[in-house]
């Protein structure tokens, strides 16, 4: 798996195809008398990122994918994203769709689509944060064998947290981002939401 954006799974076969970034920094200029302005920082605006996919027959039904990300882009969810290393971008909602039908069946029938995606970046308020329409999706982590198994958190880790977050690196390093061989595929799971 490339990436997640909550239940949708990029794959590596087929998509993505192209994977952009987009990153601004607001400032204002102060006019200051007989010299030249000044500025001043206001904030950093929320990231954008762009992926483009492609769906082809020969791998996957293009309609069933299109259908289910249109219908998740519907419920209007912040989504968290996770690339398949375990670095947990943030919270994204999905802000345009573009389809473009590359091969099409003599019916009429999709074979294969190309699927632009847009992502903004959404940031929660802490004052509002109980009510954040915010998704149920639990991120993928990695979790010992008696979590993995009961799913009740009986190894100190915190309900309703990443794995990810509440259990230190093989390597003993702190921090959510993990390498490639830092832990067993055979530890990695999708846990129960809380």
């Amino acid at each position: 798996m490339f990436a997640a954006l909550g239940d949708i799974q990029f794959e590596v076969v087929g998509s993505p195809e192209g994977y952009e970034s987009a990153a601004a920094y607001n400032f204002a200029e102060q006019r200051v008398i007989e010299s030249k302005p000044r500025l001043q920082w206001l904030g950093d605006d929320l990231q954008r990122l762009n992926f483009e996919l492609m769906w082809h027959s020969s791998f996957t039904n293009p309609a069933v994918q299109l259908a289910l990300l249109r219908a998740t882009a519907a419920q209007h969810l912040a989504l968290p994203l996770i690339f398949g290393v375990g670095t947990y971008l943030g919270l994204f909602v999905i802000e345009s769709i573009k389809v473009k039908s590359m091969q099409m069946s003599d019916l009429g029938g999709l074979l294969a689509i190309r699927v632009a995606i847009a992502l903004k970046e959404w940031i929660p308020d802490q004052a509002l944060a109980s009510s954040a329409p915010v998704s149920t999706v639990t991120p993928l982590g990695i979790t010992t064998a008696s979590t993995a198994t009961t799913g009740s958190g009986s190894d100190g880790s915190t309900p309703g947290v990443s794995a990810l977050l509440s259990i230190p690196s093989a390597t003993g390093a702190s921090g959510p981002n993990l390498e490639a061989d830092d832990v067993p595929a055979a530890v990695i799971v999708r846990s129960a939401a809380a």
